[in-house]
């Protein structure tokens, strides 16, 4: 039995600074990309994600990735 996996979606969620909270925390805002190429290169992304920076006024903190598959028995 071949079971087949299918990628359904794939996209990035960059995280990025808003500032500190009154406790002294870090305050995150996501922003999702979708349409991502599954497997892009992780410097490409983070290109990207740097790259939104200027029109989000906002500096990246980090970036997770997201891919949804379908497995299949074949």
């Amino acid at each position: 039995m071949a079971v087949i996996e299918n990628v359904l979606r794939a996209g990035i969620n960059v995280k990025l600074n808003a500032g500190t909270s009154p406790s002294g925390g870090m305050i995150v805002r996501s922003v999702s990309l979708g349409k991502v190429i599954d497997g892009a290169d992780a410097d490409k992304v983070m290109n990207v994600a740097g790259a939104l920076s200027p029109v989000l006024n906002l500096p990246p903190v980090y970036v997770e990735r997201t891919r949804v598959t379908r497995l299949e028995v074949e």
